[in-house]
């Protein structure tokens, strides 16, 4: 399931729909003497998100469902507006991405060795299996700022950017409900049901350990929402905020055939099996700016 974009998409007819109205109103009547002119300044930017992380095409496994997951990010930022409507900005800050897969049943099976060197067909199967991932980058972004005023404190702006992610950490949990057979063609038996021997039923498996992310990625990311001057050198917003990774963020090698588990409490990450992993995420921004020297 892919986050939906209709809140950004709201929130643009709406603002166009206000610019048009008022734009031209305020543009006669404002008193320039009073309207700011934002030079050089520096920023806090907060609040959550839903995000998601997909991960696609998944070998030997279907019906895989993602599910969306709350986090929180935060950014330091520096910009400067070159005039009252266009500047540039960066700064460092930190976003996750959080996401639970659930698959409601899988099998499959591989040839492998015994302890004792003989050859078996090892069946798998499972039930209830979930896996959380967590991924936090250190996020640089290098965004455009348009602002368009719709009145001598209130404005509309839009901040269309790239954001370069420098992975920190990468986690995943797993658990599920396997069973392991071993079928034995030389003497054509099924060896189930036989903890001792490596076969248990029904048997509840938890692992976990760190994913294959590469070391920097790229997302685009686009912010728009509403200013508001509360005093001179003081500007509070609050906006949604849009992002997606533009390339597979996966380390992994694809493999021929993806085992998501081969013995009790080892289930690999489904990262592992996927063609193309990304990151997702729309949420709610709040904006604090200060602005340090006045512009021209």
């Amino acid at each position: 399931m892919k986050i939906r974009k209709i809140s950004i998409i709201h929130i643009f007819l709406i603002a166009f729909m206000m610019i048009c109205s008022q734009y031209e109103i305020y543009s006669q009547e404002a008193d320039s003497s009073r309207v700011v002119k934002p030079g050089l300044f520096v920023g806090l930017s907060f609040g959550p998100s839903q995000t998601y992380i997909e991960n696609g095409g998944v070998l030997s496994v279907s019906n895989l469902v993602s599910n969306k997951q709350t986090s929180f990010g935060g950014l330091v930022e520096v910009g400067y507006f070159f005039s009252n409507n266009f500047g540039l900005s960066s700064g460092i800050g930190f976003v996750s991405y959080n996401s639970q897969l659930t698959l409601a049943a899988y099998e499959n099976k591989f040839n492998t060795t015994d302890s004792e060197n003989e050859a078996y067909e090892r069946r798998v199967s499972g039930v209830d299996i979930k896996e959380v991932q967590k991924i936090g980058f250190l996020s640089v972004p290098f965004c455009i700022n348009i602002r368009l005023p719709l009145s001598k404190s209130i404005g509309f702006f839009l901040q269309p950017g790239i954001n370069m992610a420098v992975t920190l950490n990468k986690k995943y949990t797993s658990s599920g409900t396997f069973t392991f057979k071993g079928y034995y063609p030389a003497y054509n038996v099924l060896l189930e049901n036989l903890p001792a021997y490596g076969f248990p039923s029904n048997i509840n498996s938890f692992s976990g350990g760190e994913m294959k992310i590469k070391p920097v990625n790229f997302n685009a990311v686009a912010t728009a929402g509403f200013d508001f001057f509360v005093q001179k050198n003081i500007q509070i917003g609050i906006a949604a905020t849009y992002s997606k990774s533009l390339s597979n963020i996966s380390a992994y090698t694809s493999p021929e055939k993806f085992q998501l588990s081969s013995d009790v409490n080892q289930i690999n990450s489904f990262m592992g099996g996927s063609s193309k992993a990304s990151v997702e995420s729309l949420g709610l921004t709040i904006m604090v700016r200060y602005y340090l020297k006045p512009g021209f």
